[in-house]
């Protein structure tokens, strides 16, 4: 009945009938009636039952506030509680037991935590109860009148009514714990300390398994060490042991264990150790059985231990709720929970749910209660905040604590000539990848930046990793053509650039010849022959320039590497295989791959020319019959279509040999008889009375094999006969020539070769099975019935042959059901022992034995034999296959050399050769344009990476920071050679014919060292403030000055050795000059790059410097102890939060992030309570990079931050000076951050930038400095 269901709504109807005397009048009655849920632990309704309930609710009983939504980290922040700075109690001024002082707000902190577990210290010393515990939950009951008009108290939250909340006050009131949600580097570590020497475990209550009074601590990983130091330094009255797991406990000692565990104090163990843990803290599933279970099933410790409190730091580890670490943490049985986290939300309020779960809090354990709590009750959920979560922030306690000031300095590094080139280069591809110019204004029509969105984040995200390093990142390694090789040092870096940048040079010359080939063909056969032999003349001449540089190239790259030469075929032109070879190797290889691409132009020169004397010589009206021009013009062509051919084979010969190679080994192994012989199995077997069927199976079956053998035989035969023809090489003796069909001849052959090869290895896995029994082969078996159903459907390579070779194949397989010759040995094996166990050792029985035995010998002597030649006939498939495959190769390359000189099937118009002269003449452009980069290149390897020679203009005899570079390799100021270069169009010094696009624009930065803020001073100077920040400004600038003297002291220190790029070596510098002028000091080195700390380790390893870093095994240990180890590396996809490195004094932040975030979890490391000294934040921006964007963005975000501190305050106290104010916007940076969203979802990639920000961080730098090289010197 539903009148006994907690919290069910249903009715009763009552109907009457009463005669009238102008009829009957029909009454129905009927009452609502909607039952108690006097406590929710007798179950709340669930979502599909809600609408019901809430129908009920706003009919009869309306919400007279309106729907709120609690959504913004704020929310939560805003709400958490924060106990009066006015409160002066003393009476927690000293912990006994704690060898440390408690700043005022940890003491009123550790009240607030006591308060929490239903206690209260008094002036007195002693602990009393203290009963005054808020009811957030069951405040949030409206109080109603039902029909009767008694009073009743309904929740909108929970959709419950009852008459009395006090059930509800009594679960909430029994939640005892909490959320520590102190800022990082506030002292959570201690807080919680104090609260277990506080507040130790009263007589426990019977509850779930033996009692402690012990504090469970679950920490991760990597803060496990810290912890153990901590409590010895501050408490070492506490007995501290860890736990690390049951498969580390010994089983013998599990009482020892436990007695160990539940009498020590504290109990650390990690989210690791719970992980592992979650199959021996879930009860065991109520299984049926038959007989009682022989073992007693292992159970964690965890949870046979009712723990006095649990307490898990850096909880938002478990905030998804559904780990096996989560899972085990809420099992445990404890009195007490707490959450500790200076990072309580990662995305939004949502995230509380999982902690809330962990602790227990009841009412809103159910995911519907919660979800409707979070969308429709914000004032209710702030009021539970602010109930169970405590938090300051170091803007909030900052006069009490007296942290050692911060300093920050932003340093402005410049890149080399070398680095600027590389990085332009790619920005430059950025601007067309992005539809855009070096302004950031769009070129295309109807630009949307929608569409050009993951475009943008993608190579924003290329550009800072070459801003960092040309190392970073797969796609800058790509385009510098050392994707498997590092490439570390500038001067590594600039001859690859030069490379690649030869590299191009001769991919748009032999797009220019190609073009051009094309061009000559749309005159060919008509009366314009004699342009197009003019055209392809030309071309010839100059491909056989490119084939002759290669060919020294080659020779060159021979000589220095004869091991490389020795390892590749000396006619193989194809060879890519790199990654297994040096530098010099892989120099080899790259000079192979350019003769082959010169040769393939001038086959085709020279093809088309033989193809030109021919017309010409065969046109009547140009030629007169057997005339000495006729007989010059046939000599012309037969030596062109020679010398075509010869290329042809050059082009052919490494396929061709290699296609050869292994028809050979398999014509060697065919005459000397090499191919595996399958040996006939005897079929007359002489079995005795009780071997007799064993017998008779066996004789079936090696009948059966024999006849496969013989088909295989046959199919391997033709196979080979197959792989044996002779290749089309257009050898004069054979007198084979190419007839354009040879790849359609190569495909029917190979197809019937994939035919035999497909049943081949079909009918060897029906032998294997015959011979094991074991179920076939799954692989052979699914592709054999892939091939038949689609051979079936007319697809697939000769469908027919394929359907006819399988069906004989069925005809002769020799697997037959329930035997084989394996089963035949277990059977006769059996058969032997039982007769040698007889117990009447009669003759019939020796026979008998004597028999099975003979029987067993020889069908295990032929299994051996047929086992042998299975493999071995599977070796030969290989050796088919891979001979199928280089025949295969080379009737292919054959094609594409034929291909390649087809006749032009397009339109032969005007306006076809006019498109063709215009294309020719923008790659004309663009080759002059890539070789003045690579003059520029190779001047920069000739003066050195860093000199500044060169510097003189010739014409006005002055030095310049902005100049051009000719093609011919002169340099000259800006503003002289665009004067210059309007009247004469030549150069200045060797008169060398010049195109626009033959000058390179060069820029000779200066190498100094800036300081980033006193240029942020001077450039705001002009401008208007952030609303809101002049005040700030007058003050001083987020990154404060530093002595310039100091600075030129650190560019001067000397590095031995190649350089790394400017960043690297003025990190170096850096920490080398910190060794000198503050001896001992540690360091931080922050990047979100992973692969920029690796760069930085090979330079610290070569220039000796100390390191370690949060990736190696025990190098937060070492960074702490060892005091050579002078920096620690850190990532920021590292989880670092909670980690304690007070021993650093500075941070340097290796690039600007746009998510503040990041780098404040960084140098939160340092600045936190325990820290002696001063500390430095060292911020590194390269110029004239995005980085120097990012930064701009970044300071302006936390200005307008501090802005609203400074007018406003934050939460509940105003901010004063400057610091104050920084502290109060990194605080609200931290908070409102997502930190899950913070990093890519790609981990090779760094943070993730919002798209309202691209923009602005790809060109800003560029709006505000302008063009880096101004107009172009061939504009008008």
């Amino acid at each position: 009945m539903h009148n006994d269901v907690p919290g069910a709504i249903w009715s009763d109807y009552g109907m009457s009938i009463v005669k009238t005397t102008e009829g009957a009048r029909l009454t129905i009655q009927g009452r609502l009636y909607w039952n108690e849920t006097q406590s929710p632990r007798q179950g709340l309704r669930h979502t599909d039952s809600r609408d019901a309930s809430q129908a009920l609710i706003d009919h009869f009983f309306p919400k007279t506030m309106p729907d709120s939504a609690a959504s913004s980290p704020m929310d939560f922040y805003d709400a958490a509680h924060v106990p009066s700075a006015d409160d002066t109690d003393d009476t927690l001024s000293s912990v006994r037991g704690l060898e440390a002082t408690l700043f005022p707000y940890q003491r009123r902190t550790l009240q607030w935590l006591l308060r929490r577990e239903g206690v209260r210290y008094t002036a007195a010393g002693t602990i009393v109860r203290d009963g005054q515990t808020a009811s957030p939950i069951a405040d949030s009951f409206r109080l109603i009148q039902d029909t009767h008009g008694q009073a009743a108290y309904v929740s909108d939250v929970m959709h419950t009514i009852v008459r009395d909340t006090v059930h509800y006050r009594q679960i909430e009131k029994a939640m005892r714990g909490g959320i520590l949600a102190e800022e990082m580097g506030l002292g959570k570590t201690l807080e919680i300390i104090g609260l277990v020497l506080m507040h130790p475990r009263p007589d426990p209550e019977p509850g779930n398994g033996p009692p402690s009074g012990g504090t469970l601590l679950v920490v991760p990983q990597s803060l496990k060490d810290q912890w153990v130091s901590e409590i010895a330094r501050h408490a070492p009255i506490l007995q501290a042991e860890i736990y690390n797991g049951c498969a580390k406990s010994q089983p013998d000692n599990d009482s020892a264990l436990m007695k160990r565990l539940s009498s020590s104090d504290i109990v650390i163990t990690t989210y690791h150790v719970l992980q592992s843990e979650v199959h021996f803290a879930r009860e065991p599933p109520q299984r049926s059985r038959r007989t009682e279970r022989k073992y007693e099933r292992p159970k964690s410790p965890l949870v046979r231990i009712s723990w006095w409190r649990l307490c898990i730091d850096e909880a938002q580890m478990i905030e998804n709720g559904l780990s096996n670490a989560a899972e085990t943490a809420r099992t445990i049985p404890r009195v007490n929970s707490w959450a500790i986290t200076g990072t309580p939300l990662k995305n939004d309020v949502s995230d509380l749910f999982h902690l809330l779960t962990f602790l227990r809090y009841e009412p809103l354990t159910t995911p519907t209660v919660w979800k409707i709590l979070v969308k429709q009750y914000k004032p209710v959920l702030q009021s539970l905040v602010g109930t169970i979560a405590i938090r300051h922030t170091k803007s909030l306690v900052r006069r009490e604590i007296a942290l050692p000031p911060q300093h920050r300095f932003a340093i402005s590094v410049p890149f080399t000539a070398v680095e600027e080139q590389h990085y332009q280069s790619l920005f430059k591809q950025m601007t067309e990848a992005c539809g855009v110019d070096e302004q950031g204004n769009p070129t295309v029509e109807d630009w949307k930046p929608w569409v050009y969105e993951e475009a943008m984040r993608t190579w924003l995200n290329r550009l800072r990793q070459t801003a960092l390093h040309p190392e970073i990142g797969a796609y800058s390694r790509r385009v510098l053509g050392h994707s498997n090789r590092p490439m570390r040092t500038l001067d590594e870096v600039l001859r690859a650039m030069i490379e690649q940048s030869d590299n191009g040079i001769k991919a748009y010359h032999r797009s220019i010849l190609g073009s051009r080939l094309t061009r000559g063909q749309l005159y060919e056969n008509s009366p314009r022959v004699h342009e197009a032999l003019s055209i392809w003349t030309a071309v010839k001449e100059e491909a056989a320039a490119m084939v002759a540089e290669a060919r020294a190239g080659l020779s060159e790259a021979s000589a220095h590497s004869p091991r490389a030469d020795k390892a590749a075929s000396p006619h193989d032109l194809d060879s890519t295989d790199d990654e297994s070879v040096d530098n010099k190797g892989a120099l080899h290889a790259e000079w192979r791959r350019k003769l082959r691409q010169a040769l393939e132009t001038q086959h085709k020169a020279v093809f088309f020319c033989a193809n030109a004397y021919f017309q010409i010589r065969e046109n009547k009206e140009m030629t007169v019959p057997e005339s000495a021009d006729f007989q010059k013009l046939k000599q012309a062509e037969d030596q062109a279509y020679e010398e075509a051919k010869l290329i042809r084979k050059e082009l052919l010969k490494g396929s061709h040999h290699k296609a050869s190679g292994t028809m050979r080994k398999l014509s060697e192994m065919a005459t000397r008889q090499k191919f595996t012989e399958i040996a006939e199995l005897p079929t007359e077997m002489q079995g005795g009375i009780e071997s007799s069927r064993v017998a008779g199976d066996l004789e079936a079956l090696h009948g059966a094999m024999n006849e496969q053998a013989n088909v295989i035989d046959d199919w391997r035969e033709h196979a080979v006969q197959l792989l044996l023809r002779p290749l089309m090489d257009q050898d004069e003796d054979h007198g084979l020539e190419t007839t354009g069909e040879e790849m359609g001849d190569a495909a029917k052959m190979q197809e019937e070769l994939i035919v035999y090869v497909q049943v081949l290895g079909a009918a060897i896995a029906d032998r294997q099975d015959a011979m094991s029994g074991q179920p076939p082969n799954e692989l052979v078996s699914y592709e054999t019935k892939q091939a038949i159903r689609l051979a079936r459907e007319g697809g697939g390579p000769m469908p027919d042959k394929l359907l006819e070779l399988m069906q004989i194949r069925q005809q002769v397989n020799p697997r037959v059901a329930d035997f084989s010759m394996r089963g035949a040995l277990a059977d006769l094996r059996s058969l032997a022992t039982r007769l040698s166990k007889e117990s009447s050792q009669t003759d019939r029985v020796r026979n008998e034995h004597a028999i099975a035995a003979a029987m067993l010998k020889a069908t295990q002597t032929a299994l051996t034999q047929q086992n042998k030649a299975a493999t071995a006939l599977e070796s030969e498939l290989e050796s088919f296959r891979d001979t199928m495959n280089a025949r295969l190769e080379y009737y292919r390359q054959m094609q594409s050399v034929s291909d390649s000189v087809l006749p032009y099937e397009g339109p032969k118009t005007e306006d076809a050769v006019e498109r063709m002269l215009k294309h020719e003449e923008d790659l004309t452009q663009k080759l002059a344009s890539a070789k003045s980069k690579h003059r520029y290149l190779l001047n920069l390897k000739d003066t050195g990476i860093k000199s500044d020679e060169g510097r003189l203009c010739v014409i006005c005899q002055t030095h310049f920071d902005i100049g051009v570079l000719t093609v011919c390799g002169h340099q000259f100021c800006k503003p002289c050679m665009k004067t210059w270069y309007r009247a004469h169009r030549n150069c200045p010094v060797c008169k060398t014919h010049l195109l626009p696009s033959s000058l390179h624009d060069i820029v000779f930065k200066s190498q100094e060292l800036k300081l980033h803020g006193m240029e942020d001073q001077h450039a705001r100077a002009g401008q208007a403030s952030p609303e809101g920040t002049s005040g700030i400004l007058e003050k001083g600038t987020i990154y404060s000055q530093f002595d310039a003297a100091k600075l030129s002291e650190i560019q001067n220190i000397d590095l031995e050795g190649p350089s790394y790029t400017t960043k690297v070596d003025t990190i170096m510098r850096h920490l080398l000059w910190l060794r000198q002028s503050d001896p001992g000091a540690k360091s931080i080195i922050f990047s979100q790059y992973k692969d920029f700390l690796n760069v930085l380790s090979t330079a610290f390893e070569a220039h000796r410097i100390g390191f370690s870093s949060i990736d190696a095994k025990g190098g937060i240990e070492r960074f702490k102890q060892d005091p050579a180890v002078e920096a620690f590396l850190m990532h920021a996809r590292a989880h670092s939060s909670g980690l304690n490195l007070v021993n650093a004094n500075n941070v340097f932040l290796c690039e600007p992030l746009v998510n503040t975030a990041l780098e404040l979890q960084a140098i939160a490391r340092v600045d936190r309570i325990g820290q002696q000294h001063e500390t430095t934040v060292w911020l590194y921006v390269t110029q004239g990079t995005v980085e120097e964007s990012i930064y701009s963005l970044s300071v302006d975000r936390r200005l307008k931050h501090a802005a609203r501190a400074a007018v406003n305050g934050k939460g509940k106290e105003k901010a004063g000076s400057l610091d104050e104010t920084l502290e109060v916007a990194n605080t609200l940076e931290m908070e409102q951050a997502a930190l899950t969203k913070l990093m890519s979802k790609d981990r090779t990639a760094g943070e993730m930038v919002d798209k309202s920000d691209l923009w602005q961080c790809l060109f800003g730098h560029v709006a505000k400095n302008g063009a880096p090289a101004g107009e172009e010197v061939g504009d008008n």
